[in-house]
């Protein structure tokens, strides 16, 4: 079998390795990344980058049981998530404040397509995701 790029690529020292990667990043519609960016990131330890990876996992538990509780009753889920933002206490709900969350309840149910977070909260991630933070 040939000797690929692969192959010698992995036998680089760090530093060498870190010019490749802003080489080869360049070849591509000529884009700067500094080679010092790739330095830091092959220096990470494997703790580092496990904590990301353990924190999308924790993420991912919550979202998995967030989604089942949607689905399970809409109108409870959309009431406890505004309990959290109100911090309105069930074990000590006020009559005015249950009257609130059913109104509420109905007046966001009867919006074709409303979602559970704020609109800026949405257009900030939908912008982030596309142009990352510096944009």
């Amino acid at each position: 079998m040939a000797n690929t790029y692969f192959d010698e690529f992995s036998k680089f020292t760090k530093p060498k390795m870190a010019q490749a990667m802003e080489d080869l990043t360049y070849l591509y519609k000529e884009t700067k990344v500094p080679k010092k960016h790739y330095e830091e990131h092959l220096s990470a330890t494997i703790e580092e980058l496990m904590e990301a990876n353990v924190q999308l996992n924790l993420v991912n538990t919550y979202f998995s049981m967030l989604k089942d509780l949607y689905e399970q009753n809409p109108k409870w889920f959309f009431q406890a998530l505004l309990c959290l933002d109100m911090k309105v206490k069930l074990t000590s709900i006020k009559p005015s404040q249950h009257q609130a969350l059913e109104a509420t309840w109905e007046n966001h149910s009867s919006k074709k397509g409303a979602k559970l977070m704020d609109i800026e909260t949405l257009a900030f991630f939908q912008n982030t995701e596309k142009n990352g933070l510096n944009r």
